[in-house]
């Protein structure tokens, strides 16, 4: 594949349908094959072949040196997806604000308020 980076460019600009949009009306499929790895034991042998060795290695010397170009690249999706979440985070921490916080039960009920209404963050 190294050397066929620019066929892949000329793949990538030949697709005619969102392969995304494709992949989310298969989520049957998706599940059915997920459920069926998890029972026959083919997905926790897949994780079990990666040694903790192979998955450092892996993760510091390969990935981790592409974390800043990920970040570069998906900086837009993050700045709007923190336009929305950020405001929502301060609603609920506003919300709690208001809330008794002498005991532990009152911090309990703080935290619990908190974390349900982030459980009611939905992404548009």
């Amino acid at each position: 594949l190294k050397a066929a980076t620019e066929d892949v460019r000329k793949g990538i600009d030949r697709v005619t349908e969102n392969p995304c949009e494709k992949a989310a009306a298969k989520q049957d499929k998706m599940l059915t094959n997920l459920t069926s790895s998890v029972q026959s034991g083919k997905w926790a042998a897949g994780l079990k072949r990666v040694s903790l060795e192979d998955w450092k290695h892996k993760a510091r010397d390969i990935g981790v040196n592409r974390i800043a170009a990920g970040i570069d690249g998906s900086k837009e999706k993050v700045v709007a997806f923190a336009e929305k979440l950020l405001p929502h985070i301060d609603r609920q921490k506003s919300k709690i604000a208001a809330m008794p916080d002498v005991t532990l039960d009152d911090n309990i009920n703080r935290m619990t308020s908190f974390i349900r209404g982030m459980a009611e963050f939905k992404r548009e």
